[in-house]
């Protein structure tokens, strides 16, 4: 066929190697897939599922360019903080001309479904908040933030939250511990003229209170509706429980930790210093506080806005707020929300620049003023403003020891059913030890998902 030797062999060679290097690739996959096999079958050695699909996020946004933002985004906002962002909204805009943020604000009592059907049907935002105790249920909606943004601003405690084998999968956005808040007239009345510093105290400072005219509850303690179970939280890690054991693979409820802060809870109940009848309407431990009724109550940083709202600017003088009462330590749990870019974004770079921005100290001081939501950044809360503020500062000093709730996908289908078991013990249905056998059952049950 061919005039030449070489002419023959050359052809033949390049085939040869052809065949060889098509074995090679072959061979290669079969190994690579058989890796895969493997770390299905030994998931605990090569991450959780979370991890894997989100690594293969190949539209995660490397990095954020210094360029203005531009294009058109799309944002899920929840309650007073969805109300508060057009504001913010339109300065961004302002200093970057050629975006335009489209807003969609959300109750927090439904946002859950809105974003499962977003989830199923690929038709989330570009950015949305996300509520701490929903990330690992959503976290696979989520891209990870790009290399260049800057977290050192943000506590490691809030952070770590949010952070998933080293990726940030969501930023913090707000920090929401809880502190007691205390009339500190009514309190006087009873013989205290401070907070107390420890359970024992406590009980005694709510017994006391309890016998001054118009009172009717020394304490409020939520005893039954949505989340009730978690606002509880605080009172299990003050007393040094934790809700997962060390390695995040089984929830654990059934401690002597766990047990003994029920058991604080239900005697303040029958002994008659918390109702555990009381109203659980929306705002109704405010309503309570401000009217004299119920004199101590444990909540978060946007109570400081709302009590303005109900009792003046008079009432300002009438309550203080501190750092949790101790029984093992005063850990609180902290709530809050983180904002999230969605894998489905077409315009994460625009995204992360609005995220960036939201994150800038001197923004999240405006916001605070606008929503008294305690900042993420670090650098804000030492602005006077807040700084300066009395009521705040017990804030900024429990957000140093806080914990959320745990990363496990089926926290909040275990959560709905903590609820109901939660109202049986407060209101002495069941035993405290009965009703941390079911909810510990139910965990077993459930497992921690991913």
């Amino acid at each position: 066929m061919f005039k030449r030797l070489s002419g023959v062999m050359e052809p033949a060679i390049s085939l040869i190697n052809l065949i060889k290097e098509v074995q090679m690739q072959v061979r290669m996959k079969a190994i690579g897939a058989l890796a895969s096999i493997a770390c299905m079958i030994s998931i605990g050695g090569c991450g959780r599922q979370s991890d894997s699909s989100s690594a293969q996020d190949n539209t995660a946004l490397k990095s954020i360019d210094a360029k203005p933002a531009k294009g058109e985004i799309t944002m899920w906002a929840m309650g007073a903080e969805g109300e508060a962002m057009p504001k913010f909204i339109k300065q961004f805009e302002q200093e970057n001309p050629d975006v335009k943020i489209k807003l969609t604000t959300l109750p927090w009592s439904s946002y859950r479904e809105k974003f499962r059907t977003a989830v199923a049907s690929g038709t989330g935002p570009d950015i949305s908040m996300a509520g701490n105790a929903d990330l690992a249920a959503f976290s696979d909606a989520f891209s990870p933030a790009p290399s260049n943004f800057d977290l050192t601003d943000i506590p490691m405690s809030l952070r770590k939250i949010s952070n998933v084998n080293g990726r940030q999968i969501a930023i913090p956005f707000y920090a929401d511990p809880r502190v007691m808040f205390y009339r500190t007239d009514i309190a006087q009345q009873a013989g205290w003229n401070r907070a107390p510093k420890t359970w024992d105290e406590l009980k005694q400072m709510a017994s006391d209170v309890r016998k001054v005219d118009g009172v009717s509850s020394g304490i409020y303690i939520g005893p039954a509706g949505t989340d009730s179970f978690q606002n509880y939280l605080f009172w299990a890690y003050s007393n040094g429980a934790s809700i997962m054991n060390a390695d995040y693979s089984k929830y654990t409820f059934d401690t002597p930790e766990f047990k003994g802060a029920l058991e604080y809870t239900t005697d303040l109940f029958k002994t008659g210093i918390a109702d555990p009848n009381v109203s659980i309407e929306a705002g109704a431990d405010l309503q309570q506080f401000v009217a004299g009724k119920i004199p101590i109550m444990f909540t978060s940083p946007y109570a400081l806005t709302e009590l303005k709202k109900l009792g003046g600017e008079d009432f300002n003088n009438k309550y203080a707020t501190a750092v949790l009462p101790k029984s093992k330590s005063s850990t609180s749990f902290v709530g809050g929300a983180n904002v999230a870019v969605w894998k489905n974004s077409k315009n994460k770079q625009a995204a992360w620049k609005y995220i960036q921005w939201f994150l800038k100290p001197e923004t999240q001081v405006e916001f605070y003023k606008a929503s008294s939501d305690l900042p993420a950044s670090t650098k804000a809360t030492q602005n006077k403003v807040l700084s300066d503020n009395p009521k705040m500062v017990p804030f900024l000093e429990q957000v140093k020891d806080v914990k959320s709730v745990p990363y496990a996908s089926t926290w909040p289908q275990l959560l709905a059913y903590s609820d109901k078991e939660f109202e049986h013990i407060c209101k002495g249905t069941v035993t405290v030890d009965a009703g941390l056998a079911d909810i510990q059952k139910q965990a077993d049950s459930l497992g921690v998902g991913k």
